[in-house]
């Protein structure tokens, strides 16, 4: 990715991009209320360790400012980068807004999904992401996405109990929405649900 001036934020991640579009002017003097077409992407396995490089590919939707605000609120599962299997989405773009609802990124620590539109014309975003935690990946990541602190201390602590359930958070969704290099992303709402501890994780804690 280095060719394409992309020194940070995705690394060791091969990737697609495809595109049939029209627009009125230069490539680099583009008439973005006349842009219209589809676009795809994917990329492989990697990970995003500075998330304001990774912005300049995935600026359109702010992902950035997705991965600050999940790193406030999950430290331990995201202060250090996101790793991720693959990351795929596709759109159509009409008079300069790009429109989305298939966005995937398959983390490591869980599936997050983004739908949404990204005005060009207006440099502004408003869209929607699903964070859907892997809580059998490690015991990091359950205990991030633990209900309550003493449930996440429960889990690293425990030994001997037999079938331990404890509760966590099953899904988190955030509203993105604002100028495209500084939205606002505020938590919209969180599931919570039961989980009963596996023997990895007592095995872990051991």
């Amino acid at each position: 990715m280095e060719r394409f001036g992309i020194q940070a934020g995705i690394q060791r991640a091969s990737f697609e991009f495809n595109a049939d579009a029209s627009w009125d002017g230069a490539p680099w003097s583009m008439q973005t209320e006349t842009l219209n077409g589809t676009a795809n992407t994917k990329f492989g396995k990697g990970v995003i360790s500075d998330v304001s490089g990774a912005a300049r590919l995935l600026g359109l939707f702010s992902l950035d400012s997705i991965i600050r605000k999940m790193q406030l609120d999950f430290t331990d599962v995201f202060d250090k980068g996101m790793a991720f299997n693959s990351i795929t989405g596709s759109g159509k773009m009409q008079n300069g807004v790009f429109v989305t609802n298939d966005i995937k990124m398959d983390a490591v620590a869980g599936e997050m999904t983004i739908k949404g539109l990204a005005d060009l014309n207006t440099q502004t975003v408003d869209a929607e992401v699903n964070f859907v935690p892997d809580i059998t990946s490690g015991i990091p990541v359950l205990t991030a996405f633990a209900v309550t602190p003493q449930t996440a201390l429960y889990v690293l602590a425990i030994t001997t109990v037999i079938s331990p359930v404890v509760e966590v958070f099953t899904q988190v969704n955030y509203q993105v929405i604002g100028p495209l290099d500084s939205p606002t992303v505020r938590e919209l709402s969180r599931s919570r649900g039961e989980y009963e501890l596996p023997e990895k994780f007592r095995e872990q804690a051991n």
